[in-house]
């Protein structure tokens, strides 16, 4: 791999989303915030929260909503394990909006087998999905 691109790849226990594509750099949604990641970054390893990662390669950007996970990043890779992933052209926003009501109300009523972590982990699924998928309309309006 020449020292101008990255080796991405993004994977989920469904399977391979995206094998080894260069790329010239690599954002993702860190626990503590997005980490941006160019060729030559030093190697790391990195949690994922759920929310928006993207990649650019040339004037192309891919957006994608990712549920959690890790990044391992060496100089010339990063390595995505989450655990959903989705490019963001894929996501229905009507289908992302109605999850994001269900887990809400779901909390909101707190019926008594409620797993408040599931719910949580449910809402906050809901929540990246639906931003990608809102990003990607305002994007594509800006485009037109």
């Amino acid at each position: 791999m020449d020292k101008k691109h990255l080796l991405l790849t993004i994977v989920t226990p469904e399977g391979t989303v995206l094998s080894e594509k260069p790329v010239d750099s690599v954002a993702v949604p860190a626990a503590c915030g997005e980490l941006g990641v160019l060729p030559g970054h030093a190697p790391y390893v990195v949690q994922l929260r759920e929310g928006m990662m993207h990649y650019k390669d040339g004037p192309n950007k891919e957006f994608f909503s990712v549920l959690s996970g890790f990044a391992e990043i060496s100089p010339d890779r990063v390595l995505v394990l989450a655990e959903a992933a989705e490019l963001a052209k894929e996501v229905d926003e009507e289908r992302a909006r109605q999850a994001y009501q269900k887990a809400k109300d779901k909390l909101a009523l707190k019926p008594a087998d409620l797993d408040l972590d599931e719910a949580g982990a449910a809402l906050r699924r809901a929540a990246a999905r639906l931003k990608v998928a809102e990003f990607q309309r305002k994007r594509r309006r800006q485009q037109q």
